[in-house]
């Protein structure tokens, strides 16, 4: 169940986990369940209270764990040891849960869309920069906040055209019916997370190589933008991919390598 829901929902950071060191592997997996779980959600519920109710069961669970419970729950009681042994934040876990509220279009906050989902992503990667025990170093916070804005672009746009068929247009893009101001807007999206990208490549460059495991994802972040681009993410229809040994390349190359 766990190494199922980090794959099938959260594919790049279960290989980023696997390209980890051993001694963090374990409690990176049950992280990447954990979003991926999370992301499930949304692109698999046709109501969005049947979604938010999923979402609230997390917030629910989080108390639980702090409060000592065991759920009975795999993916949950592993988060819970993960959260103990690295002394994880409540208010990063609820914020990476408060994001998927905006996909499903359950969000009550008078926070622009955009912003939710770029804080959510932005707490993914400092989770697992905390669970690698890098998240103190110099220069860290910026080029989290960097990754979050290019990644978080693409994981929503590769999302798209399940949202779409769902009637769940976050207000990230234009909520109209015109296909050709929707199409603009993913071009625009595609160039903000293009050039989030190359800040986040610079600000990596000097930074610690422990941090390499916490950021891996970013290596998939310009095939991806290649792949919407010339397929198209405004229109409903399934998640836009790339190739699994292209994925699997990119990552690894980027640890053999130390740059993303």
């Amino acid at each position: 169940m766990l190494r199922d829901a980090a794959r099938s929902y959260a594919t790049d950071r279960y290989l980023a986990a696997l390209l980890a060191p051993k001694s963090v592997r374990g409690d990176l997996i049950a992280m990447a369940a954990f979003f991926g779980d999370l992301a499930r959600i949304p692109l698999t519920v046709s109501d969005p209270l049947i979604g938010e109710i999923r979402l609230q069961w997390w917030r629910d669970a989080l108390s639980a764990i702090r409060a000592g419970e065991a759920t009975g729950n795999p993916l949950t009681d592993a988060l819970a040891e993960a959260v103990e042994r690295h002394e994880l934040p409540d208010a990063l876990l609820l914020e990476v849960i408060d994001g998927y509220s905006v996909e499903l279009g359950t969000d009550t906050t008078d926070e622009p869309s955009e912003e939710r989902l770029i804080a959510s992503e932005r707490a993914a990667f400092e989770l697992v920069a905390r669970v690698i025990g890098v998240h103190a170093m110099p220069n860290v916070d910026r080029l989290l906040a960097a990754a979050a804005q290019s990644y978080g672009r693409v994981r929503f746009l590769r999302a798209l055209p399940l949202l779409l068929r769902n009637a769940r247009v976050p207000q990230i893009l234009p909520v109209g019916g015109q296909e050709q101001g929707r199409d603009s807007g993913v071009a625009n999206v595609c160039s903000t997370a293009r050039l989030s990208l190359q800040e986040a490549q610079t600000l990596a460059r000097s930074a610690p190589s422990a941090l390499l495991p916490a950021i891996l994802p970013l290596a998939l972040v310009e095939p991806y933008l290649t792949a919407l681009e010339s397929q198209g993410a405004g229109h409903e229809g399934e998640i836009v991919d790339i190739a699994p040994l292209t994925r699997v390349w990119r990552l690894w190359s980027a640890k053999i390598l130390g740059r993303v």
